[in-house]
């Protein structure tokens, strides 16, 4: 039945009913969209009272749809992404200019590599009026870039995504060994069976089977890693001062001192035939954004630095 327009219902409302609907929640919902409690709760009262439904209930710790409120909710995030970008795609032409809200989940073997560029190159040079969360990916980021609440994720690729998220390689990663300067596997000729004898360690990648675990499993009695982390300044330091020799990956070799040595075996390379990049995430229907386009050659030419700094301090053996 036509109402007449005083009678129909705001649309920004929905605004905020995309946010109780994705967070679940009144306070995280008035949180992400920077407005009180009580904003949020008198647009859900009106929300209630023009659908003639609860729409939500508590049960717990968080709220609960009702089936009015699915039936409302799904799929009303990327209609909302739709439009906003269609109003701002063409807003984006000057990073410089660009006051915008960015939220990036980095995995935090990223997060060591590039934090100068992120709090530096990113941040002042770049986007100097944008306002930047940086947070640590975990096993919620697809969620969250799916909600809207990170925009840009980097992590390896591959790694199992939703279809709804794009992965875009960047830079390629190499299997790498650390090792403290003068250490004595040099003087086996940086051979497979000789690098068993030694204690041995391995980076954990989130969301990627690590290096390590991968020879474990196709290769077992040949290694053995004592040691793992998601740390590469853990793993440096104790390659620093102890006989391990540890296998890591170009981006994470790029943050050691200058106390450690890196190599590139080509059995290493040969038992690991996958070839594993640095990948930027996103939804898909952002492909085609400026920002996200600007924002992916930028990130790859600060990973791409990394590596070629890098480059002329590793031993091909």
């Amino acid at each position: 039945m036509y109402q007449k327009y005083n009678q129909q219902l705001n649309l920004n409302y929905l605004r905020t009913f995309n946010a109780i609907y994705s967070h679940r929640s009144i306070k995280k919902a008035a949180n992400a969209l920077g407005i009180t409690q009580s904003a949020v709760s008198q647009t859900l009262a009106k929300l209630r009272e023009f659908t003639n439904d609860k729409l939500f209930y508590t049960a717990g710790n968080e709220l609960h749809a009702t089936y009015r409120a699915d039936e409302i909710g799904q799929g009303l995030n990327e209609h909302i992404e739709l439009l906003d970008n269609r109003l701002s795609s063409r807003l984006f032409s000057d990073p410089h200019q660009f006051d915008g809200e960015l939220t990036i989940a980095v995995s935090s073997v990223f997060l060591e590599a590039i934090a100068t560029e992120l709090t530096s190159s990113v941040v002042f040079d770049m986007f100097p009026n944008a306002k930047l969360n940086v947070t640590t990916w975990n096993d919620k980021t697809f969620n969250a870039i799916q909600n809207g609440e990170v925009h840009i994720g980097l992590n390896f690729y591959p790694i199992e995504t939703p279809k709804s998220i794009r992965s875009v390689a960047l830079t390629t990663s190499d299997p790498v060994v650390i090792a403290r300067k003068e250490h004595p596997w040099e003087h086996s000729g940086f051979s497979q069976r000789e690098f068993s004898t030694y204690p041995t360690g391995g980076i954990l990648v989130p969301g990627l089977t690590d290096f390590s675990a991968i020879l474990e499993r196709q290769y077992p009695g040949k290694f053995d890693f004592q040691y793992r982390s998601a740390s590469m300044s853990v793993l440096s330091c104790l390659a620093e001062h102890s006989d391990i020799l540890a296998i890591t990956e170009t981006l994470s070799a790029s943050m050691c001192p200058k106390s450690i040595q890196c190599f590139k075996p080509r059995w290493l390379s040969e038992l690991l035939p996958n070839k594993i990049s640095h990948a930027m995430y996103y939804l898909e229907r952002n492909h085609h954004h400026p920002l996200y386009q600007y924002s992916s050659e930028l990130i790859k030419k600060s990973l791409q630095h990394k590596l070629d700094e890098l480059s002329p301090n590793v031993i091909e053996c």
